[in-house]
């Protein structure tokens, strides 16, 4: 062990030395195989605990990889490289590294922040939709989809409300091709990244111009931006209607049933006790009618409204009537606002793993392009987008005629990267 210490303590110390009569030289044989300078210095420079100028920290190395070593060897005589949870294992291993290298941290983490503010306020907005025509897509279809929009966004900023319009609309629509809807509530990563974008950026009582998208066009009128609430939990007793199509009397006698439930609970008789006895929810009932955390717009309206009108832990509600029956509702915890921790992972796989991705990773694309010499040509670019205005590039259209476009649109590395190399990309 001291001639392989002295050996490797000698080999750091002449390695410039002996540079140019043999670039890298074999520090130790361990079970048959050399083991070169390069790979010890490189495994040594991983461990913060080694300091390369010290005898006794490289001794303690030494000691160290020898063993890491031997025990490679022997994994290597049972073929344990060869097991399907070790390759397995590897891969993984494999992945965590293609991950962490094609990552920038602080990007990501300020494209998540973006999301996460937004998860402080709750838009309100309407929403009128014009449809694309199934099936290939050709220039006179988006026209007259654009058309119909900025008709609508013009009869809406001269003074027609909006609902007004989104309804007659949709009556006059005899191929379903006019959507409109009121939408109360909204979350970031719950529609496309265009409209979220566009809505989270707006005002109350702003109108958009017609945004588009490869449904068609979107007017969007912002009503409010709420600070988001937070989420609350809520036990209940569910009184149930047997049917939906009751006489007045029969919706009585369903809320005198909930209303003595309401006053044991009242009086002080143990709420969970009474979800287990008395609830017709038979799914919560034998957990004495907890439900998890719960936000805006999961819930029913009446009984949204009942649970966000609690104040404090431990609060009951007067019975609530929903489509369901009567309800009366206690409440369990509140949660005001979620740390960026605590939704970081769930907000970076949901990014990843959709359009947001662009954002996710821009700090990295950046960095890659600054090191392969990226020259963009607007011009170029342009060309194209005037293509994606008339076709989609699912249409054979798109590709025939970006075929033809010869114009550099990017350079890497010195060489420039044609138009319609990026149309076949797209084409796929």
């Amino acid at each position: 062990m001291k001639k392989i210490v002295l050996l490797c303590v000698s080999a750091i110390v002449m390695t410039t030395m002996n540079a140019k009569e043999k670039k890298d030289p074999v520090v130790m044989t361990v079970s048959g195989k050399e083991v070169p300078l390069s790979e010890f210095l490189f495994i040594a420079k991983k461990d913060n605990s080694v300091d390369l100028t010290d005898k006794k920290s490289v001794e303690n190395y030494v000691d160290l990889f020898t063993i890491y070593k031997l025990k490679v060897a022997d994994a290597e005589a049972l073929t344990i490289n060869k097991a399907p949870k070790f390759e397995n294992e590897l891969e993984s291993y494999k992945r965590q590294l293609q991950e962490s290298f094609l990552s920038d941290k602080s990007g990501e983490d300020s494209a998540m922040h973006v999301i996460y503010e937004r998860t402080k306020y709750i838009p309100g907005f309407k929403h009128l939709l014009f449809l694309f025509p199934g099936g290939e897509i050709i220039p006179e279809d988006t026209v007259a989809a654009y058309e119909k929009a900025i008709n609508a966004y013009n009869r809406i900023k001269n003074g027609e409300p909006f609902e007004v319009v989104g309804d007659s609309l949709t009556k006059e629509s005899k191929d379903g091709g006019i959507l409109y809807a009121d939408v109360e509530y909204v979350y970031p990563l719950q529609m496309l990244k265009v409209l979220e974008d566009k809505i989270f950026s707006m005002e109350p009582g702003e109108l958009s111009l017609p945004i588009r998208s490869m449904q068609g066009f979107h007017l969007i009128k912002l009503e409010r931006k709420m600070p988001n609430p937070g989420s609350v939990k809520i036990a209940h007793i569910l009184s149930s209607f047997p049917s939906t199509d009751l006489t007045d009397e029969e919706i009585e006698r369903v809320q005198a049933h909930a209303d003595s439930v309401y006053q044991k609970a009242l009086a002080g008789e143990d709420f969970t006790e009474l979800a287990k006895q008395y609830s017709d929810d038979t799914i919560t009932g034998r957990q004495g009618g907890v439900l998890p955390y719960f936000s805006l717009g999961q819930m029913v309206d009446p009984f949204e409204k009942a649970a966000y009108a609690l104040k404090n832990v431990g609060d009951i509600s007067e019975p609530v009537k929903t489509r369901f029956g009567f309800h009366i509702l206690k409440l369990l915890g509140k949660k005001t606002e979620t740390s960026f921790e605590e939704i970081e992972s769930r907000l970076y796989e949901s990014m990843k793993r959709s359009e947001r991705n662009f954002d996710l990773f821009h700090g990295f694309d950046e960095k890659m392009k600054a090191r392969h010499g990226y020259v963009f040509y607007p011009e170029a670019y342009a060309e194209l987008q005037h293509l994606a205005d008339k076709y989609f590039p699912t249409d054979t259209s798109f590709y025939y005629e970006g075929m033809e476009m010869q114009k550099p649109l990017i350079r890497l590395d010195s060489i420039d990267f044609p138009q319609y190399e990026f149309v076949v990309y797209m084409s796929r």
